[in-house]
């Protein structure tokens, strides 16, 4: 990387006005995951078009393992865009070139073992998602696309925006991320629709398999063109200088964040087969109410994954009052804006089910059920946010201990008590009620991480 670059670089760091540097490095990544939600939303939206719950419910279905991939994308993607960043922070370039190989090869690896596993364990891994006759092949058609095939494609994807996005490259990284998200909606209706290949949810499977495949290509053009003006590196060479403190430091903000996804897969299943024994509306309910709460998860999750690569440099750099200025800010943009999607979600809920499935008994179920998790949305924004400073920082197990609070104390155990005092309905409350927790959790460890700071 050439001086003028590496300078670039440092006054985004260093010297941008806060808010400016907050937005630039945030905003791209948002906008991104509003595309990835689109995205998200297209399988349904398409599949709804069929009016027919079956279709939808294979969708829902499959989900908790598409979950599962953020497992292996966060133990490798958000362990080492964290470490390189730090090391990018204390000018430890050929660090940042070994870390990102490791994450790259760590991703490949890794993917191609998930998709092996998920294809030979697939019969009692269907049983498990809570399939029954009704549903089993067209859930097997939408998992086989998705999964089978596509595990490799959408993890490695993911792993190479973290590290384009970890030195500073959010506009490359939102691109990659876009460009498959786009394709994606266009492919939908051609795969899906009677008037196309009318292959139902199979077809949404075999649109995201090809949109992810793009996507993974745009990384590997990028790293090729930009060979020599990046520190993200995928030459094997590099993984020689691999240390096993570099492992420990990767692996000690991966693991934790990668067990937090595994869990969340827990939680997910959990919910689908207490939905289940309602019939394939409720699910198809669960999923659309599900799918819309992806919106402001996103948005909490694109800020507090943007500012991941300032915090971690403003602090390996030793310039705490910037990382707490950067914090401070992002948490105020975010409330406000979650606060007025809550408004929006309790008065329109039924209107936003209806623009996916236009049948009574899933408009019913899914209003009530997305006005319900709308509560939870500025509590989300605060408890992603913790976490994602926690993770720049290296402190991995403050997120371990989030994670096992969000669902092994709180949400799963809460899942089990709600359905017993209000079957079905009292699901989305096990959410709201963790949210709240969590985002008390989260403001008195930020508070004391900034009192830890002002005394140095």
């Amino acid at each position: 990387m050439n001086a003028a670059q590496t300078k670039d670089k440092e006054y985004l760091f260093e010297r941008m006005p806060v808010p400016g540097a907050v937005m630039q490095l945030s905003l791209p990544i948002v906008i991104s995951s509003l595309v990835t939600i689109l995205y998200n939303l297209a399988d349904t939206f398409f599949v709804g078009m069929l009016n027919d719950p079956v279709q939808n419910a294979a969708v829902t279905l499959v989900y908790p393992v598409i979950l599962a991939f953020n497992a292996v994308n966060n133990l490798f993607g958000v362990g080492v865009s964290s470490a390189m960043s730090r090391s990018l922070g204390a000018r430890e370039y050929d660090r940042v070139r070994t870390c990102s190989a490791f994450g790259f090869y760590g991703a490949l690896a890794s993917g191609l073992l998930f998709s092996l596993l998920c294809t030979v364990l697939r019969t009692p891994l269907l049983r498990l998602l809570g399939t029954d006759a009704q549903t089993l092949d067209a859930t097997m058609g939408y998992m086989g696309w998705t999964v089978c095939f596509g595990a490799l494609p959408a993890i490695l994807n993911v792993v190479q925006s973290y590290m384009v996005r970890s030195e500073g490259s959010t506009l490359h990284a939102s691109i990659g991320t876009m460009s498959g998200c786009i394709l994606n909606i266009l492919l939908d209706p051609i795969f899906i629709l009677p008037w196309g290949f009318n292959m139902g949810a199979a077809g949404a499977g075999l649109a995201t398999f090809l949109s992810n495949c793009v996507a993974c290509l745009y990384f590997l053009v990028l790293a090729r063109v930009k060979k020599g003006a990046t520190y993200v590196s995928m030459n094997p060479m590099q993984l020689r200088r691999l240390t096993g403190a570099q492992v420990r430091d990767i692996l000690g903000v991966g693991v934790p964040a990668s067990i937090q996804n595994l869990l969340n897969v827990l939680g997910s299943t959990l919910l689908n087969n207490f939905t289940a024994p309602f019939g394939a509306a409720a699910i198809a309910a669960m999923g659309i109410s599900q799918k819309l709460y992806m919106i402001p998860m996103q948005i909490a999750l694109g800020f507090s994954q943007g500012i991941m690569p300032l915090v971690s440099y403003t602090y390996a750099s030793g310039d705490r009052p910037r990382m707490k200025q950067a914090i401070l800010f992002a948490l105020r943009v975010i409330v406000c804006f979650l606060l007025a999607l809550t408004a929006l979600y309790l008065l329109f809920a039924p209107a936003m089910i209806r623009a996916f499935m236009d049948n009574e008994q899933i408009i019913a179920y899914g209003a009530r059920f997305l006005r319900v998790m709308s509560l939870g949305f500025v509590f989300l924004c605060v408890d992603f946010l913790a976490v994602g400073v926690f993770q720049a920082l290296g402190m991995g197990r403050h997120a371990l201990v989030f994670a096992i609070c969000r669902k092994l104390v709180l949400e799963i155990p809460l899942l089990f008590l709600m359905n017993l005092v209000y079957p079905l309905y009292g699901l989305p409350f096990a959410q709201f009620i963790t949210e709240v927790f969590l985002a008390s959790m989260g403001l008195l460890m930020l508070r004391r991480i900034f009192r830890q700071n002002d005394q140095r």
